[in-house]
């Protein structure tokens, strides 16, 4: 996590953006690095892409059995429940007319979603628009990737 914050520092301070994070058990992961490197990269780059104002990102994570959860939390700018199904859609990106302040092709969440369920994990949302969102992810300690 701290590796994912270190290499956005620039893009961090230009907005500016808060980022806390918090860790509770023994959080250790087998499982490709890389992947869940990228998974966390793709998350906070959202988190501070589609803030409506000065980005507040909250990473909670903490061990539960086998499994690690990892609960991030921003001020984005919400996501209409007609929408949520569809966060996950290869290319989907919410509807703002013509026009979409962040760039990007609506690849990331499904890169995500793609991972976390190729390693047997699973990845919720909660969003409220124009308060914010949490994306509740759950993976086991060891992962095997389905075939």
């Amino acid at each position: 996590m701290n590796e994912v914050v270190d290499s956005l520092r620039l893009q961090l301070e230009k907005n500016p953006a808060r980022v806390a994070i918090t860790d509770e058990g023994d959080l250790t992961l087998q499982g490709d690095r890389l992947h869940l490197l990228s998974v966390v990269f793709n998350m906070v780059d959202n988190a501070v892409k589609y803030s409506k104002e000065e980005p507040v990102i909250k990473i909670d994570m903490r061990e539960n059995d086998d499994k690690v959860v990892l609960n991030l939390t921003d001020n984005v700018i919400g996501i209409l429940q007609e929408y949520k199904d569809k966060m996950f859609d290869k290319f989907f990106r919410i509807p703002h007319g013509d026009t979409h302040n962040a760039k990007g092709y609506g690849l990331g969440l499904s890169y995500v979603a793609q991972v976390i369920q190729k390693y047997n994990g699973t990845i919720a949302i909660e969003s409220q628009p124009g308060i914010g969102t949490k994306f509740i992810i759950t993976l086991p300690k060891k992962i095997t990737a389905e075939k």
